[in-house]
C-alpha cells in the first residue's frame, strides 16, 4: 500500500470519528451533511435504546433485524437499509413520524389550489 493511500484512509478515520465527537443532535437537518444526518438518527436510536433498557442483540431481535450486527452498524456509522430503518422506528413505536415524511406540504396544496383556481377563472373568462 502506498504511503499516500495509507495517509488518505488514515485521515479519513479521523475524519469520521471528528464527527462523531462533535456531532449536535438538535442540528436542523438543513444545516447537516447527508452523512451527519443518517448519523444524528444513529445517535437518536441508540440513546431510546438504552432508554427503553434494551442491548443491542435484544433490540435487533425486537425489530426484527436478520442480525445484531445489522443494527449495531446502525448505530456505530449511520448506515442501515431503508427496510430496516422502518422495522427499527416500528418496534420504537414511532412509525407515525415516518408517516408525515413526503407528504404534501401546505405550500405544495396551496399551489395546487391556485392553480386550479386560475383555470376555473380563465374557463370563465372565455365563456
Amino acid at each position: 500500500m502506498s504511503d499516500l493511500l495509507k495517509k488518505l484512509q488514515d485521515a479519513q478515520k479521523t475524519s469520521k470519528k471528528d464527527l462523531k465527537k462533535n456531532i449536535n443532535t438538535n442540528n436542523a437537518f438543513g444545516t447537516l451533511t447527508d452523512d451527519e444526518i443518517s448519523y444524528v438518527l444513529a445517535l437518536r436510536a441508540k440513546k431510546a435504546r438504552i432508554s427503553s433498557n434494551q442491548t443491542q442483540s435484544e433490540f435487533s431481535k425486537k425489530a426484527k433485524l436478520s442480525s445484531a450486527t445489522t443494527y449495531s452498524n446502525f448505530e456505530q456509522n449511520g448506515r442501515i437499509s431503508l427496510i430496516n430503518f422502518i422495522k427499527v422506528m416500528r418496534s420504537f413505536g414511532r412509525l407515525d413520524e415516518l408517516e408525515n415524511l413526503l407528504n404534501e406540504t401546505v405550500k405544495e396544496k396551496i399551489n395546487k389550489f391556485d392553480t386550479k383556481e386560475k383555470q376555473r377563472v380563465k374557463k370563465v373568462k372565455k365563456l
